[in-house]
């Protein structure tokens, strides 16, 4: 499989998305690494396995009906409908990701498919990142991190100095900008839990950015020079935690997202995108939504 991904937007070919076949709720609080699954937790409102499969099995249909080809990961004894959280595509690279220990069985669910794809990266165990945190725009590549001295001892912390070293070192021909985000293990709306959770573009130049949940004010002037002003809609620390930056594009003109952000679909819409509205309510209880769902392998290159 000669995989290609060197922007977010353009035509998709081929995606893995995740599945709720196996999906267990957890024994306790402690099992739990976001603070969105925890507050949905707390107040006995976590999901059923079935209403999660078939809001996934609606969203396949339709990517299906968009002509895009969908892999689905192998089947294993664990939780797995965040496969964004397993690797990442950058060009014709395979990244696979140094994801939470508690979660490292999540990886053989990419068994089959990394059979078949040639330049397949490793990081190093204490090098940590997660596909959440990477957006790529062409010669240009995006990384959320963290970078507080709580890291440790912060769930919510995916990614590191380290990991974006190594992608720097392997990718010369990119120009890559780290941007640091804010944590925290307990409030939805204090906490950007990958980079898409607070950014995303959209279209041919515009994006989709909370920017409160930046943590450096110079990167985020940066991003937001980037795009300009004029070509950003900005959401709020509430609305990033219901996940309005987490829609996902299925070519330059057409996104899913949540039937519930009327403020971001009016937005779509005037700036002449087609949208699939679909109700991803449950998955959302999860702390993930579109992007978080999926894992892109192959875009028309622009």
């Amino acid at each position: 499989m000669k995989i290609q991904i060197n922007n977010e937007t353009s035509t998709l070919k081929q995606v893995i998305i995740g599945n709720a076949y196996n999906f267990k709720s957890p024994l306790n609080f402690r099992d739990l690494y976001d603070p969105t699954s925890l507050m949905n937790y707390l107040k006995g409102n976590y999901p059923t396995k079935f209403r999660l499969q078939n809001q996934l099995s609606n969203f396949k249909k339709i990517l299906v009906n968009h002509n895009v080809k969908v892999n689905e990961l192998d089947v294993i004894d664990t939780n797995q409908i965040f496969a964004r959280d397993l690797g990442f595509v950058i060009d014709g690279n395979f990244f696979l990701s140094s994801i939470l220990p508690d979660r490292e069985l999540e990886l053989n669910g990419l068994k089959n498919i990394l059979k078949k794809i040639k330049n397949v990266i490793k990081l190093p165990k204490s090098a940590h990142i997660e596909g959440g945190d990477v957006v790529v725009d062409k010669n240009h590549v995006f990384i959320g991190y963290y970078n507080k001295k709580d890291y440790k001892n912060q769930i919510t912390a995916r990614t590191n100095k380290k990991a974006i070293k190594i992608i720097s070192d392997r990718l010369k021909n990119k120009e890559i900008f780290p941007i640091e985000l804010i944590k925290s293990s307990i409030l939805p709306s204090k906490n950007a839990l990958h980079l898409d959770c607070c950014f995303q573009p959209v279209s041919t130049n515009k994006a989709v950015v909370c920017k409160e949940a930046f943590a450096n004010k110079i990167e985020l002037e940066f991003l937001i020079s980037y795009f300009g002003e004029k070509n950003i809609f900005n959401v709020t620390l509430n609305e990033m935690s219901k996940l309005y930056c987490n829609f996902f594009s299925i070519n330059q003109n057409t996104v899913i997202t949540d039937m519930r952000f009327k403020r971001l679909i009016d937005w779509l819409h005037n700036i002449g995108m087609n949208v699939e509205k679909v109700d991803f309510s449950e998955i959302s209880k999860l702390g993930g939504l579109f992007r978080c769902c999926t894992l892109p392998l192959i875009r028309e290159k622009k």
